[in-house]
Parts: C-alpha cells; structure tokens; sequence
C-alpha cells in the first residue's frame, strides 16, 4: 500500500489548455480517419507497426474548447492515456490482440455541435462505441443521436436525471447523476452540524437552517438547484435565494450582494470554471460568510484552472463535492502509479476529470473485451452484463475513480457511482464523507471563521497532500 508521506490527492500544475483546434479528428493507433467536414480537436495521429492488426473504434466527444475545456481536455487526456495502456499490453485480447483507435471530437460546450459529432461518428467514422460529453446540456441530445443510430453511449459527466431515464437502450452512464450528488451534499450538511451541536442549536434556534441556490442556467446547474430545492425542502429547510445565471458574466457582484441580503447558513452553487472563478471572487470581495459553508456541486471548482486563477483566501474553507474518491492514489499502489505517469505526460496529478476519462474508457473496453466483436449489439448486451469491482482491479485498472463497482441498473445507471465531501482547510483538500475517504484526524471546521484579514495566509500550495494526523 502507498505510504502516507506519498499522497497525491489533486493536481499540482493548471492544466494546458490545448493551443489550437484543427480539422482532423484526434486518433491513437492504428490508423487515421477521413477528415470530417467539421472542425474538431487535432494533436497527433499515432500508426500501429502492422496493418494487419485488427481495429476497434471508439469515439470521445469532449468539451475541448469553450467555457469547461480545461475539464474536457482532462477527460479526453484519461481516456487516451487508458488506450495506451490497453494497446501496449496486448490490445484486445478476445479478438486476437486488436487495437484500439480514438477518435476525438470538440463538442465546443455547444449541444448543437456535440450531437453533430456524435452523427459524425455514427455515420462517417462508423466508430464501435462512444464516450462523452462531460456537459449535461451536450450530453443529453447527443446521447439522443446515439440512440438513434444504434450505437452504444457511455455518458461520462452528464448528471442530468434524465440521461438515462428516457428508456434508451443504447445509453449507459458510469457517474453519478445529479439526485446523487445532491444527495451526497445533503449528508455531508448533516455531518457538518453534528460536528458542531452548538452551531447546529444556534441554527435551530434561528427558526431553522437556510440555503442559497445560485447556479448555471443549463441542464447541469438548473437540474442540481431543482433536486436540492425538493430534498432540503422535505428537511424543513428554507430556500432564500433561487439564482440562476447566465454563463459568462465578467462580474458576479449583483449576486453576491442579494446573497449577502439574504444571508443564508448555507450557500449551493453550481458554475463550470470561468463563472466558478467570478462568483468566488465576489463572495470573498464582499465578505460573505454562511456559517455552514459554500458548498460547490463540483464543476469549475475541482478544475485546476480555477485554483491556478483565485487565491488560497478565496476559497479557504469552501466545500466541494468531488466525483470521485479522493483517496485512490493512496489507497491503492496501482491508482499512486497512474497518477505518477500522468503527471510525467500531462504535467498534473489525477484530478476527478482523469480518472473519470480513464474509467470511461476502460469501461468500453471492458464490453468490447467481454463482446470478443465490434458488433454494437454485442457490445451493448456486454455493457448490460458488465459487473466490475474496486476489489478486483490491481490488474484491469477501471475503476480509477473509486467507485466500489459498476454495475448499469435496467436504465443504463451505475448505482454504485459515488464521490467525496471535501472541505479545504489551509488550502489543502480534506475528505470527511462518506467515511472510506475520509482524511485521518480531521473534522469539518464548522462554523466558518470570520477571518478575512488573515484567511489563507498559512495555506500550503495548492494540491499538497494532507498530514495525517
């Protein structure tokens, strides 16, 4: 087992944003696609020794560009590195050691152009089974467009409920989605107020806890505000502010100061990375202090971009609920080896967003290994059978996100998808729910201290391990 001095827990160095967007898909061995008519993410074609290597296709459509191309670029740099392990052991064994070709499309944030690349896929690059598209709101046509055509989908990202409540039978997610998440946030307010039972009485004796919904306008923030809003309302729990946004405000002040009229003891938000940046300047501008914590559903703030852009004051005690088990390069000899090897290629440790890309990735493999074909209705009934365990994974490698299995319920779901509650405390990333990820010696800091002059001024740099207490 990885000793503790070794934690790799996030990302160390903001991930590069790719330079430039091309006409070419991107491809990994053995042979390049016909170049489609619309743009897409191009970096390097990579060529097998023998043309007489059997192939299998899989297409990835990732928000390569936009206002979540930090996090796509973290999905599609996972995935691929997952191909490269595939390729290099072997291939795919039940079909005498094929390999393994990506073709990489930029959804460009947009539901428009995802679901276009998706029929691209489909219909010119004729790919086995496909991956994407991080967004809720590009997921969930361009799933629709698989579906259509017959081909298998793994959502990878998308949380929107519905994805996978339409009765497709063709669409599979591997994360969770957004009850979910909410649900897991919810729990993690709980344990939050038993840790502190004079914060709690306080709270109760205030006339109850209050919350703060402010969030993206689209599929993603809207369904997380919506879900929150039903369950806490079945807790008792008042709602003093329901705030959507527009994606891309330069300025986020006209929301931190209804927020601090409100003043709620908890504030939920739900931004990708550029809006995540605005909004958590504007709250620390404005000093704005719920005693519970802000509490982010993920998104832009387990982007390392975001950390590259606000300061250790500015997010010093927030809470983020992170979509994967943040322990996993210290748990397992195996996880702490990736996240070496991708921090060599990619020049950052594991973050949520690789190990969600890698796993995947790994997923479709694993139904194309189970199928020994590339026929999609084979593939499909291999991902309906597909049971994977955390425990049996020292050889395989799935399930780097740290999900105890994946098993896809009769709706495509996997029931067993799970994330971490973290909360940062001088500036390091600590877990305290569910209890297997949690950080050793450590509590939430409830309630939030009112320490703006000299927040963050002890703060280790961003992406240092915790001691274990």
């Amino acid at each position: 087992m990885q000793t503790r001095k070794h934690l790799r827990l996030l990302t160390l160095v903001i991930v590069v944003l790719m330079a430039a967007t091309g006409c070419v898909p991107q491809t990994v061995a053995p042979a390049a696609t016909e170049a489609p008519t619309q743009a897409a993410a191009a970096t390097e074609t990579t060529t097998t020794d023998s043309a007489d290597v059997p192939v299998v296709k899989i297409g990835f459509v990732w928000p390569l560009t936009g206002n979540s191309a930090t996090i796509g670029q973290q999905h599609s740099d996972g995935a691929l590195m997952a191909i490269e392990e595939i390729n290099a052991n072997g291939g795919i064994k039940s079909m005498g050691g094929a390999k393994i070709e990506a073709v990489v499309y930029d959804s460009e944030t947009s539901p428009d152009v995802g679901s276009s690349r998706v029929e691209t896929l489909c219909t010119k690059d004729n790919v086995d089974i496909i991956v994407g598209c991080y967004n809720s709101a590009v997921t969930f046509p361009a799933s629709e467009v698989a579906q259509r055509y017959s081909t298998p989908f793994i959502s990878m990202g998308g949380v929107k409920n519905e994805i996978t409540e339409r009765g497709y039978e063709w669409v599979f997610r591997v994360n969770n989605k957004a009850s979910y998440d909410v649900a897991e946030m919810l729990k993690g307010v709980d344990l939050c107020l038993q840790a502190s039972p004079d914060t709690a009485a306080a709270v109760e004796a205030d006339g109850g806890l209050t919350y703060a919904l402010v969030y993206e306008s689209t599929d993603w923030g809207s369904d997380n505000a919506r879900i929150w809003k039903e369950e806490a309302d079945k807790r008792g729990w008042t709602c003093v502010l329901d705030e959507p946004v527009t994606s891309g405000q330069s300025d986020m002040s006209a929301q931190a100061i209804k927020i601090k009229k409100a003043n709620p003891d908890v504030i939920n938000f739900s931004f990708y990375t550029n809006d995540a940046i605005v909004f958590t300047k504007a709250l620390f501008a404005n000093k704005i202090n719920p005693r519970l914590g802000v509490w982010s559903v993920g998104g832009g703030s387990q982007d390392a971009a975001f950390y590259k852009a606000c300061s250790p004051a500015e997010y010093e005690y927030s809470f983020v609920q992170e979509d994967w088990n943040v322990s996993m390069p210290y748990l397992y000899d195996w996880a702490a080896k990736i996240s070496e090897d991708c921090y060599a290629k990619n020049g950052y440790y594991i973050t949520s967003f690789f190990a969600q890309g890698w796993t995947a990735a790994k997923v479709a493999i694993a139904a194309i290994e189970a199928a020994g074909t590339n026929d999609k209705e084979a593939i499909r009934q291999a991902l309906v059978n597909l049971d994977v365990k955390l425990e049996d994974c020292a050889d395989s490698h799935i399930i780097l996100t740290g999900y105890p299995e994946i098993k896809f319920d009769q709706d495509g779901q996997n029931t067993f998808s799970s994330g971490t509650i973290i909360q940062y405390q001088n500036g390091v990333q600590i877990g305290f729910s569910p209890l297997s990820a949690a950080t050793p010696g450590y509590s939430p800091i409830i309630p939030i201290p009112d320490d703006f002059a000299t927040r963050g001024s002890t703060s280790k740099p961003w992406g240092t391990a915790p001691e274990v207490k």
